[in-house]
């Protein structure tokens, strides 16, 4: 590897001089000067800058500390050769003698904003380049485009694309950059099931990939709502007891979202959250603290904590909303009460936090009280309540008020505009995380547009829908009224499920910053031409054009026809539903109307199926092969979900035209074989990658790392608690083992029964019958007493792949075929 050696310069007053050296140079990578104090994100930033140079032509940068220039006559010692200075004159010390000496006159930044500058700068044997921002997050947004601008590099979350090349050109730049929306970024939730889409599974290295690829995509804002981890035993220590770590949580339930055991020991969990933390700290990301009514079903209260008070004051009148004790508010007309959550906050700022920002939820997800104007003036007090407790330590952090809660539990419009009114636009911010909602505009209807602080939060789904799925006749529109209104504040995507929809992904990371990319061809030109080689850009490009008029035939509470149901996904939850034989004549004609709809939708799905099956016989090589490979398995699980649904609705229509005429079973028949035929075929296709793969994602536990001295035991109850996290109803989604061993044996159950039914010519109206519940519960116990290693899917084969995506297109050209044949 090429040194360059750091030879000390004569001192003049004459900046090309002072820039320009006696002796070696380093030709063929600049040295690379960070300022001598500041944040972290500074000197991250020159090794950022380093290492990227190095994946790029094979040649690292030397990276030193400039050192402090006494004043604008005296020389500061530099490498000879190429530099690159990291830093505004703010903290950069050699920029700012540039700027004395009159080399420069102003770098045209916010100062302490994520504003950046990329300047180029000739001097006498060698050249400059000032890689400037206005903090030291926007200097690291600065490094990071300075490589995809010069070098090609496009950042993903599965992975960078780096072009090997000879040299990188640091001339001919002067590059300004100002974000349009002043927060960008990710909600982490707390459901568990698949490594790839909840966050907590990850470790540490994890963490330190996506907070990297966050920065990468010029993010600012994340929020870990992964739970609490050990907050309530630091917060009361003595008084909480931390869960056993070879069992499962005494406060867990069985075969649910509520067994909140730890995968890891709880307090590798708490070890966990402070490095990630402070980690994102350090590149200067924010991360709000939660504050007022935090106990939620993912941050529950201990039962230790309540054997230790037992006389604790918690609201008794609930009249919806979660039930178990440990997810209870604490009550909200005593003080003590108040205390103790503001102890849990304080607690987080010390041990985890940094007090730059707050959120709360209030009394999400709720009813309380006698009526609606009781349940209202309750929800009310608490958001006032909140306020006092956090402006008396913290006058003037801005806080974020969560949306969630305002658009289903007995708030009306005008209810929230008057939350709203009460609250000081000067400290506060709506974060309106359903601004994507199909069934409402909630920014309008909330009155908030050019009014008062908001942020537009694009919800996207619930942890069972992790296939591509945002609907951009939706969002398109609402996100240009939303760059138009100087009132809104950001963009984030603030979902259930993590790295679902690689494609949303792209679309925020690049709208987040300037929303000069909302309308999808463009954007999906883009998509392709950066994450695919050269030679299948063209062809992806297409197949996204396809794919997406299938993957949008769904999205969260939709208001086309049924499709709320469908999102439900129905088809994973066979035997517990009734969404396929409510059959009212009523009904019908929207069953009919959705089945077209679906048909329309799915029309080039055989044809892109059979391109993608074309090209994973002779997929690309390196480094953008896992990176197609993921993108094209998306596609084609999305679309057996969607052909999935159809079949079913077809095969239901077919059912009531059985039982109402003289028509023979061969259709219901031939559907109700159809549907098992595309549950096997998602299952071929799911097989061909450990993202799906719930026994995988159980192995990678074992990958993670000691913290400081304590060691990631994980709990023997692990496997348990993985399946109860994801075989509930809420939570089933794509996961490998579920749809082979589970969804399959469901539909066998259930088509059974209809079969028997039309044997007996039982032509009374369909209904679920009661046998299902034992019949779900046996399929159940079968799977919970396997385990994982025994249903795991077998070795990946891309022949395999290809011949799942011909066979999905044979059978989705069959649901096309108007005579179904």
């Amino acid at each position: 590897m090429v040194q360059c050696l750091r030879i000390r310069a004569l001192p003049t007053t004459t900046v090309a001089l002072w820039i320009a050296a006696s002796g070696l140079a380093c030709a063929d990578a600049p040295s690379v000067l960070t300022p001598p104090l500041g944040e972290p994100a500074y000197q991250i930033a020159g090794q950022a800058f380093a290492e990227l140079w190095e994946k790029s032509t094979g040649l690292r940068p030397v990276v030193q500390r400039a050192e402090a220039v006494a004043s604008a006559d005296r020389a500061s010692p530099l490498p000879s050769g190429d530099v690159v200075l990291i830093g505004s004159d703010a903290v950069q010390p050699l920029v700012h003698a540039l700027i004395r000496q009159g080399a420069l006159e102003v770098l045209d930044l916010r100062y302490g904003t994520d504003d950046y500058r990329l300047l180029s700068h000739a001097h006498a044997k060698g050249r400059l380049l000032i890689v400037a921002g206005g903090s030291g997050r926007s200097t690291l947004y600065a490094v990071y485009d300075f490589f995809r601008r010069q070098a090609g590099v496009e950042y993903f979350w599965d992975g960078d694309v780096i072009p090997q090349r000879t040299a990188i050109a640091i001339d001919g730049l002067d590059v300004v950059e100002k974000p349009h929306f002043a927060y960008r970024g990710l909600r982490y939730f707390a459901h568990r099931g698949l490594h790839r889409f909840q966050a907590e599974h990850w470790d540490l290295d994890d963490w330190k990939r996506e907070i990297d690829w966050c920065v990468k995509k010029r993010f600012n804002l994340f929020m870990l709502r992964t739970g609490i981890d050990d907050l309530f035993q630091r917060a009361f220590p003595g008084e909480v007891t931390y869960p056993p770590t070879d069992a499962k949580d005494p406060d867990g339930v069985d075969r649910s979202y509520d067994d909140r055991t730890s995968f890891w020991a709880l307090r590798y969990r708490g070890e966990l959250r402070k490095q990630v933390l402070q980690y994102a700290r350090d590149r200067g990301l924010l991360h709000p603290e939660d504050t007022g009514t935090i106990t939620h079903w993912y941050s529950h209260t201990p039962s230790s904590f309540y054997r230790s008070h037992p006389d604790f004051p918690v609201i008794r009148d609930q009249r919806t909303g979660y039930s178990l004790s440990t997810h209870a508010i604490w009550d909200i007309e005593s003080q003590v009460t108040w205390d103790a959550y503001w102890r849990l906050t304080a607690t987080h700022i010390r041990e985890f936090g940094e007090p730059r920002i707050f959120h709360t939820i209030g009394m999400a997800e709720r009813t309380f009280g006698d009526d609606h104007r009781d349940n209202l003036q309750r929800k009310l007090y608490v958001y006032r309540k909140t306020q006092q407790t956090l402006r008396e330590r913290y006058p003037d952090a801005p806080l974020l008020i969560a949306s969630w809660d305002f658009i289903g539990w007995n708030w009306n419009d005008h209810d929230v505009q008057r939350l709203l009114a009460e609250f000081d636009s000067q400290k506060t911010i709506l974060l309106d995380y359903t601004a994507d909602c199909g069934r409402k505009v909630t920014y309008r209807d909330w009155g908030v547009l050019g009014r008062f602080p908001w942020i537009f939060g694009i919800f996207h789904g619930f942890a069972r829908n992790t296939d591509a799925h945002e609907d951009f006749e939706i969002l398109t529109p609402r996100l240009r009224e939303a760059a138009a209104d100087a009132a809104c504040r950001g963009l984030v995507l603030w979902s259930e499920v993590s790295h679902n929809d690689t494609f949303m992904l792209e679309y925020l990371g690049a709208n987040s910053w300037t929303p000069n990319e909302l309308e999808l061809p463009p954007a999906i030109a883009r998509y392709c031409r950066t994450r695919y080689p050269t030679e299948l850009a063209g062809r992806m490009e297409k197949a996204w054009t396809d794919f997406l008029a299938a993957s949008q035939l769904l999205h969260w509470f939709d208001n086309r026809g049924e499709s709320q149901a469908w999102f439900g996904e129905p088809q994973h939850r066979l035997l517990s539903t009734a969404a396929f034989l409510t059959l009212t004549p009523e009904r019908t004609p929207r069953l009919q109307a959705d089945l077209e709809r679906f048909r329309a939708g799915l029309a080039a799905a055989p044809t892109l199926l059979r391109e993608l099956a074309q090209i994973a016989t002779e997929p690309p090589r390196g480094e953008r092969h896992d990176l197609w490979r993921r993108d094209a398995l998306d596609m084609a699980r999305t679309i057996a979900n969607r052909a999935l649904v159809a079949a079913h609705i077809r095969a239901a229509l077919e059912m009531e035209r059985w039982r109402t005429t003289d028509l023979d079973a061969g259709g219901v028949r031939r559907w109700g074989d159809m549907t098992q035929q595309l549950i096997d075929t998602l299952a071929d296709t799911l097989a061909q990658s450990d993202d799906f793969s719930m026994y995988a994602s159980l192995q990678r536990l074992d990958r993670a790392a000691p913290l400081g001295d304590v060691a990631p035991s994980i709990n023997p109850a692990a496997e348990r608690t993985l399946k109860s996290n994801a075989e509930n109803s809420y939570c089933r989604s794509q996961h490998y083992e579920l749809v082979r061993h589970v969804y399959r044996a469901e539909h066998e159950a259930y088509w059974t029964w209809v079969y028997s039914k039309i044997a007996a010519e039982d032509r009374a109206p369909w209904k679920r019958p009661g046998e299902f519940s034992a019949q779900a519960r046996q399929i159940a116990d079968a799977f919970y007493e396997r385990p994982l290693a025994e249903l795991a899917p077998p070795a990946q084969d891309p022949a395999a792949m290809a011949s799942a995506f011909n066979r999905l297109a044979d059978l989705v050209a069959v649901l096309l075929d108007e005579t179904g044949h």
